[in-house]
């Protein structure tokens, strides 16, 4: 199980070029895998909890899509 304590902050970068695209200056750092991530390869998303709070989180593609690691996402 991962320990999610660290997760829930979103850690920016500099001077790293996007694990995913291999060509963008990544800003941003995935809460999944912890790959630096661009503009145009992150995927924000909100995990809401209690009333009216929500936590902003930051993904890759694989793991915006896998539910294991994104526990809001909606199965397609």
């Amino acid at each position: 199980m991962r320990d999610w304590g660290k997760a829930f902050m979103i850690q920016t970068v500099e001077g790293r070029v996007c694990q995913i695209c291999e060509k963008n200056e990544a800003v941003v750092v995935c809460n999944g895998c912890g790959k630096a991530l661009c503009q145009e390869c992150r995927i924000f998303d909100i995990w809401g909890y209690g009333c009216g709070h929500g936590d902003t989180m930051v993904f890759c593609p694989k793991c915006n899509a896998d539910s294991t690691i994104n526990v809001w996402k909606v199965p397609e």
